[in-house]
């Protein structure tokens, strides 16, 4: 009995040891009541010098859509063009001269691009296999992503695309002839970095789109690659490796991106709206919705033009698809016409630029 009071004794004086500490706590804090962090998760920052207020963005973020599979051919994709502020930017490291460190607003060497590439890279692959390769463990998804995202892997791809061509830093002459069938680790490092670099460059030059161009161009690329992994570890090629000849047929995560490329001059708008309320949908399906977008032309001598209608499980899949009836549907001739239309600007204004620098 004296040993279970004296337990009971202890047990009292813990809790009140503990009061008293909340109690201290709670002064230090300025309250009469125990703080809780929730009260302040809705207050307005109190000044841009508060220290728990972030900076503003250096730059739009990127949408990032829900991910939908589609199919590839597993052949070597092309290039995706970079936004013209930053095509320079993956191959210029800052050894170049005219590179000023002590100055954010010139810094466009790769060295920074590359801490952002290299997160998406391990988001994006992250996405493909979980997706396409559910019955893979964990470990093996792991392992399955390093292969992917390994700097020799990166460095294998830029070697590719010629990446070697456009690096602009000291010494390039000296790192290439050293890595002439020695595989020079450091000269790999320098590939793997810009490749990186290249893949942020993408996705911060088109905040809308650049995701999605991101992710259809590395799941081309890695098809080949991934594929053969999977086997390795007893599972079945998933469908990313077969390609229908409809491509109708063929889900294009870049579809809005490729068609707004195509006929989207001056002066020219591609609306998308909803066409039909969102349907929530039951039974094994509780929980998922469709949504119906419909795009609309105005301009090229056409006033809200429909040209295609899509459905889709969110609003991004269902504009791809909208976008896809407009450029291999019903409307593909007109949308054709557009193009050779805004291709024939293009290469005025380009043939005058020529002009006025050979002047």
């Amino acid at each position: 009995m004296a040993k279970r009071s004296h337990d009971q004794s202890d047990h009292h004086s813990h809790k009140k040891h503990k009061s008293n500490n909340h109690s201290q706590y709670d002064q230090r804090l300025g309250k009469d009541t125990q703080y809780d962090p929730r009260q302040d998760r809705d207050k307005p920052p109190q000044s841009q010098n508060d220290s728990s207020t972030l900076p503003p963005a250096s730059s739009k973020k990127a949408e990032v859509p829900s991910f939908v599979p589609f199919k590839t051919t597993g052949k070597l994709p092309d290039l995706p063009a970079l936004s013209k502020e930053l095509a320079e930017t993956p191959f210029r490291h800052s050894s170049v001269v005219g590179y000023d460190r002590a100055s954010s607003a010139s810094d466009i060497s790769y060295e920074r691009l590359e801490f952002l590439g290299d997160a998406y890279l391990e988001v994006i692959a992250s996405r493909l296999i979980f997706h396409h390769f559910p019955n893979l463990t964990a470990g093996n998804q792991s392992q399955v992503r390093e292969l992917l995202v390994k700097n020799e892997t990166l460095a294998e791809y830029a070697k590719a695309y010629e990446f070697e061509k456009k690096l602009k830093l000291n010494d390039i002459g000296r790192l290439i002839a050293d890595s002439q069938g020695r595989g020079n680790k450091g000269y790999n490092k320098i590939l793997g970095d810009s490749f990186e670099a290249y893949v942020a460059a993408l996705i911060l030059g088109d905040a809308e789109h650049g995701f999605a161009i991101a992710e259809k161009w590395l799941t081309e690329l890695w098809t080949p690659k991934l594929v053969r992994a999977a086997k390795s570890h007893g599972v079945t090629a998933s469908s990313i490796t077969t390609s229908d000849d409809d491509p109708l047929n063929n889900y294009n995560p870049t579809a809005k991106a490729d068609l707004q490329h195509k006929i989207l001059g001056r002066d020219i708008k591609l609306e998308y709206e909803a066409w039909k309320p969102t349907i929530e949908l039951k039974g094994d399906k509780i929980g998922q919705n469709r949504h119906f977008i419909a795009l609309y032309l105005t301009g090229w001598d056409h006033t809200r033009k429909l040209l295609g209608k899509g459905e889709g499980r969110n609003k991004v899949e269902a504009g791809n698809r909208a976008a896809m009836e407009a450029m291999h549907g019903e409307t593909k001739d007109l949308v054709e016409e557009c193009a050779i239309k805004l291709r024939a600007i293009r290469d005025a204004k380009r043939k005058e630029r020529e002009e006025l620098e050979k002047a």
